[in-house]
């Protein structure tokens, strides 16, 4: 697969809650794939979708949620489609969701919530772990980490 079989876009919730639930809450009902804030007019949901069928095979959200009491973008629901993982996607999709918010003028600051195996995607992308190992129950272990946009 090649970046040309792709295209990184703004998605809706509908587009990409099925992937987010198949990746991140299998074995649960598909409401627990939705989260707080989906519907909120200033969240904003990308995908990464094969252009040959318009399936989607990564997500991300991205919503205004403060952090540190200073206004900042939470980072969620990141997934790749477990067939496609370590290609490259989800490291594309993220940075076209962080060009396009930082393009927004909005919040400079980002954090989430990552699950304690993907530490190294994130560490890898610049994002610094800022707290220690908690569990979200029916999820795993996880560690708050955070990044700055950088302006252009």
């Amino acid at each position: 697969m090649t970046p040309d079989d792709l295209e990184l876009r703004r998605a809706t919730i509908d587009e990409i809650l099925p992937l987010r639930h198949a990746e991140l809450r299998p074995g649960l009902p598909l409401e627990a794939a939705r989260f707080d804030g989906d519907d909120e007019p200033e969240t904003r949901h990308f995908g990464a979708f094969l252009r040959s069928s318009g399936e989607p095979v990564a997500c991300v959200s991205c919503m205004r949620r403060p952090h540190g009491g200073e206004d900042a973008w939470q980072v969620r629901g990141m997934a790749t489609r477990g067939d496609l993982v370590h290609r490259g996607i989800g490291r594309s999709l993220l940075r076209h969701a962080l060009a396009a918010l930082r393009d927004a003028r909005g919040p400079e600051l980002l954090w989430c919530n990552a699950r304690v195996a993907a530490l190294e995607f994130w560490e890898g992308e610049g994002w610094a772990v800022v707290s220690e190992v908690f569990d979200i129950p029916g999820v795993g272990p996880h560690r708050t980490l955070q990044r700055r946009l950088s302006r252009r």
